[in-house]
């Protein structure tokens, strides 16, 4: 077991982890109305900013997949001098902070 080299699952866990903090943000807001509070109400914001979500949620899945394709098939090959499946990773998971913190603000 020590002789594993586990850094090759590392880029597509951080893919993993990006995607799982995109899905949250699909469910709207909850803003209840004077007098109706069982209704949910959206923001237009917020409800433009929904498909864009779902756009990217689809773009990540397919982009963990690519990472699991790179760390399996080629675990030497380096884009910016790292690992490429590394760099998948780490850019969905980028990608995913900084749209939870758009989300946070609309």
């Amino acid at each position: 077991m020590l002789t594993v080299d586990s850094t090759g699952f590392a880029g597509p866990t951080l893919a993993a982890a990006g995607l799982s903090f995109l899905m949250p943000l699909i469910k709207p807001k909850q803003k209840t109305i004077p007098g109706h509070e069982d209704v949910i109400a959206m923001s237009r914001t917020e409800a433009a900013f929904m498909p864009f979500l779902w756009l990217f949620v689809l773009a990540f899945l397919f982009c963990w997949t690519w990472s699991c394709y790179m760390s399996l098939k080629f675990p030497l090959d380096k884009t910016l001098g790292f690992d490429s499946h590394m760099v998948i990773g780490g850019v969905l998971y980028s990608t995913s902070l900084i749209l939870t913190g758009i989300k946070e603000k609309v």
